[in-house]
């Protein structure tokens, strides 16, 4: 069985996800359910759970404050959640389970199935670092700089110094102007959608450029794009006059 802690200030709520894991997941055993975030993350310490399902937005401390109060996490989370979908590419970013508010049963059997997948709690404080850095990208205010997830961890870098990025595969690498790459083992897709700002443009299927980092464009069938530290970017002829209107306005 998978002994769990529900936390979350609104009681419907923990009534109902309650109900929902005693009929659809019956390998988990609620142990407990607390409203006040301060109390939950007492509990936490002294019962000392295999599954926590946790609230984000709470008054007085929410999810992520909680989670950095604790000594240690040695459980794995589940995020429940109300965040809009377009924050939500944040979580699915970093990897880490989530369910959106209102709860449906699919989302949630899957979510356990993942934690009963694995062989080991799976949740590190680095990853908690870098969700909240990615939310705070999709929030557009403040924005310095992404956490990109890299094999060993995570790698902090500055979105003005990513020059372009390329895609191999399921994976894409990630070309800094100071000549450091990265290989993430993310789809170009799914950064794309992470790094939603008018500086960064697809010109091509296998690439995304930072055009505050393009020196030059030269003509061809579609061309290429020159960047700063003298790479060549390919440009689909489908995408050709849309970036050179994009170039002429100096976007």
């Amino acid at each position: 069985m998978i002994r769990a802690i529900l936390i979350d200030d609104e009681r419907s709520s923990l009534e109902s996800l309650t109900f929902e894991l005693g009929a659809y997941c019956p390998d988990v055993e609620v142990i407990g359910t607390f409203k006040d975030p301060f109390e939950g993350a007492k509990k936490v310490q002294e019962m000392k759970p295999d599954l926590v399902f946790l609230d984000i937005e709470m008054p007085g401390m929410n999810g992520f404050e909680l989670l950095q109060s604790l000594p240690a996490i040695t459980f794995d989370v589940i995020f429940v959640t109300a965040y809009d979908q377009f924050a939500i590419r944040a979580f699915e970013f970093n990897a880490l389970d989530y369910i959106l508010k209102p709860v449906r049963k699919v989302k949630l059997v899957e979510a356990v199935k993942k934690v009963k997948s694995r062989n080991q709690h799976q949740f590190a404080p680095e990853q908690l670092a870098a969700l909240m850095q990615n939310l705070q990208l999709q929030t557009r205010s403040g924005i310095e700089k992404i956490a990109l997830p890299i094999g060993e961890g995570y790698s902090m870098v500055s979105i003005q110094e990513i020059c372009y990025l390329h895609a191999e595969s399921n994976y894409t690498w990630v070309h800094m102007m100071n000549g450091e790459k990265h290989l993430i083992a993310k789809t170009l897709k799914e950064i794309e959608e992470l790094l939603d700002f008018p500086n960064f443009y697809r010109p091509h299927k296998s690439y995304l450029v930072n055009l505050n980092h393009v020196d030059k464009y030269v003509r061809g069938q579609g061309g290429f794009l020159v960047t700063s530290n003298k790479d060549q970017i390919p440009v689909a002829r489908s995408q050709k006059n849309e970036l050179i209107e994009m170039l002429k306005r100096g976007i």
